[in-house]
């Protein structure tokens, strides 16, 4: 839309208040604005949502996530790689988050063993790699703007994507891993302790 129509519909509209206020409805030009909005307020809140069906995509992904009892998250990619994250209860127990560090692009990495850490204020969090591979791909956004985690620690969020070395190992290491429900009632069982011991 060009400058010129941008300001052709403005002036029309302070024409048509002006009109309006001559009439007497209103006492002032912010009467006749606030009545305006209220008026599109109400219109909005009765018109049906539509958008409320793209909303359902967190818990969609988190079903299809897998959770390892060091809170670390891994879902497979289309390409075969493995997504890791952070679980959501360890990213609400890591607010401040400074810094992620982790290992480069090309890395080996094994099950159960650290890759990267996440750095607060207060302390550090050893980040364990719930498979074995290769890493093969880093979320640089992440390391730029690492508080993304606690806004959102699912799939925007993911840390590294991981190359699994076989198919065989790869199958027998995420049988070991809980689903979201079995990772909620892990839990709820464990006592009071602090995060990753």
């Amino acid at each position: 839309m060009s400058k010129w129509r941008t300001v052709r519909v403005k002036q029309e509209l302070v024409t048509a208040a002006k009109r309006t206020l001559e009439k007497g409805r209103y006492q002032s030009l912010s009467q006749f604005v606030s009545e305006a909005i209220r008026m599109r307020l109400s219109e909005l809140e009765q018109r049906p949502e539509k958008v409320v069906e793209k909303k359902v995509e967190y818990p969609l992904i988190e079903e299809r996530l897998l959770y390892t009892p060091k809170h670390m998250w891994v879902m497979a990619t289309p390409r075969g790689d493995m997504k890791v994250g952070l679980s959501h209860y360890a990213q609400e127990r890591l607010k401040g988050i400074a810094s992620i560090q982790v290992d480069p692009v090309g890395c080996e990495v094994k099950r159960n063993v650290p890759f990267g850490v996440v750095e607060t204020w207060m302390f550090m969090f050893d980040l364990y790699s719930p498979i074995s591979g290769r890493i093969a791909k880093v979320n640089k956004a992440l390391l730029d703007e690492p508080l993304m985690i606690n806004e959102d620690p699912s799939e925007p969020a993911w840390i590294v994507e991981i190359n699994p070395h076989n198919l065989i190992t790869l199958a027998e290491e995420l049988r070991d891993l809980m689903k979201i429900g079995q990772y909620r009632m892990w839990l709820l069982e464990q006592t009071p302790r602090i995060l990753g011991v």
